[in-house]
């Protein structure tokens, strides 16, 4: 079994030793994760230049109702995760409170779903929100590592240990996201243990296809890696991988991966996990000033503030050319794939909060979308819900950075994060 259960231990006594662990990941060496690479050749590859096919659009947002701030009804902590239902219902995910607030499309608070706790229908720690075909809404709980079921109502509908009830001798199993098309569902984590060796780890981070009785059924990204503890150096190119955020299903069963940091570079596979494509963009990487490698150094060392030994930290020279933290993936319903670069946040186009990269269902690198409203695109975030509406989050990238850093750093290093607001919003396109 890949994942295992860990002691019942609290979720606070283990948030620094798996946040330890989140950034000690093994990188990939290059190639394809759902294949080898003498395979890659033989998978057709879907080349773009730096100019889509189509051109740009323009999407302006206009206000439809707003939740949360300071003076709101419903109070937030960290939202990061939106999802909508066939019904328009919007679900919003607060971390913090391990809760999950449900809204009409108009706006009418309908019902508090999940709560902190080890009971039925109850989390600690959740770090991704999904909804099922067959009604359940479903919390990702980082450790143990496992999914939690409610009902639309409520009621409790079990949970998903990731691995099964099998239990590993010193090792635990950590989950960060999960990603669906209603049917299939994929969960993302890594599974650690000691090594032969004193003072090593054995890490196997996999992105997998599950069962509904937590075994793993098809692997669409896995990699093992020893760590040796002594000297040790946080290299961002080496050691941080990107795929435990920037995946998604497709409406055709198809999984969309970014797991380069450095690449623009999308891979795409079967049901089964087969390698069926890889959609490439040219991309000039946005380089690194001073002050955002000073901001990565000081939130690694954030993360590591409760480890009782010291690091080095070796930031790459250039930003990440998916983003992560905003979940810079996304796959819509008509098969289209969404893709947020660094570049599209800190240089939209026109103005805009920000710039998306629209490929077809093929790949093909077919438009711009500049998307235009009264927000900070590097702090916020925009989720399309459907063809004509829109949700914005504001201090979406706090609440992915307090995830990673137990609550100690925030976006701007000299000032505090701001209230956290879901805005919903019509969209207009011209």
């Amino acid at each position: 079994m890949l994942c295992t259960a860990a002691s019942s231990r609290r979720h606070d006594v283990f948030s620094i030793t798996v946040l330890v662990a989140v950034l000690l990941a093994a990188s990939r060496a290059g190639s394809a994760f759902g294949a080898g690479a003498e395979d890659i050749a033989d998978v057709p590859h879907v080349r773009n230049a730096d100019v889509p096919r189509d051109g740009s659009m323009d999407f302006r947002l206009e206000e439809l109702w707003r939740v949360g701030g300071e003076d709101g009804d419903v109070l937030f902590g960290m939202v990061s995760q939106v999802r909508e239902d066939a019904d328009g219902n919007i679900y919003v995910m607060d971390a913090q409170l391990s809760e999950v607030h449900v809204f009409s499309p108009d706006g009418e608070h309908l019902r508090t779903l999940f709560g902190e706790g080890d009971g039925p229908g109850e989390i600690r720690g959740p770090r991704d929100l999904v909804l099922l075909d067959d009604g359940r809404v479903g919390l990702v709980q980082e450790m143990p590592g496992k999914l939690v079921f409610v009902d639309r109502l409520g009621d409790p509908a079990g949970q998903l240990r990731i691995g099964g009830e099998g239990t590993s001798h010193g090792g635990f199993c950590q989950t960060f996201s999960a990603f669906t098309d209603g049917e299939q569902l994929l969960v993302a984590g890594f599974l650690q243990r000691p090594g032969v060796d004193p003072g090593t780890m054995v890490q196997t981070s996999f992105l997998s296809g599950f069962g509904p009785d937590g075994t793993r059924r098809v692997d669409f990204a896995t990699r093992e890696n020893t760590i040796s503890m002594a000297d040790f150096v946080f290299e961002e190119a080496k050691l941080l991988a990107p795929f435990w955020w920037n995946a998604a299903v497709g409406p055709d069963g198809l999984v969309y991966v970014a797991p380069d940091l450095e690449r623009y570079r999308l891979e795409v596979s079967a049901p089964d996990g087969r390698l069926v494509r890889v959609i490439e963009r040219d991309y000039e990487p946005w380089r690194r000033s001073e002050a955002d490698k000073a901001w990565f150094v000081e939130m690694v060392r954030a993360i590591y503030s409760g480890t009782p030994f010291e690091i080095g930290v070796e930031p790459m020279e250039t930003e990440p050319a998916v983003v992560y933290l905003h979940r810079g993936l996304r796959v819509r319903p008509d098969g289209s794939i969404w893709v947020l670069s660094t570049r599209g946040i800190r240089s939209p186009e026109a103005g805009a909060m920000v710039t998306f990269d629209v490929f077809d269902p093929d790949g093909v690198y077919v438009r711009r979308v500049n998307v235009h409203g009264p927000w900070n695109g590097r702090t916020d975030t925009v989720l399309l819900v459907d063809d004509d509406h829109a949700v914005v989050v504001t201090g979406f990238k706090d609440a992915m950075i307090a995830q990673f850093t137990n609550g100690n750093m925030t976006v701007d290093l000299e000032g505090e994060a701001g209230s956290v607001e879901v805005i919903f919003c019509r969209v207009r396109r011209n």
